[in-house]
């Protein structure tokens, strides 16, 4: 708990320009103000681009994890 709220207050405290604040913390307060659908479209949009990313590297990924592991 406290370190998901570390994530949330260190970026509103140190970034009060909204353009350069995390998802994180620009969607809550959209929360009251946008309708449900959009809300709900926007997590899944910031979370796409490093799942993609994931998914094109993830041979990279796991022989550099795989690598330094067997011995021989």
């Amino acid at each position: 708990m406290l370190a998901a709220w570390r994530d949330f207050i260190w970026p509103l405290v140190v970034l009060p320009d909204p353009a350069k604040q995390p998802p994180s913390v620009r969607l809550p307060p959209l929360a009251g103000v946008t309708e449900l659908d959009v809300l709900l479209a926007a997590p899944l949009i910031s979370c796409s681009l490093p799942i993609v990313f994931f998914l094109v590297f993830q041979r990279l990924f796991l022989r550099g994890g795989l690598d330094g592991a067997v011995k021989g």
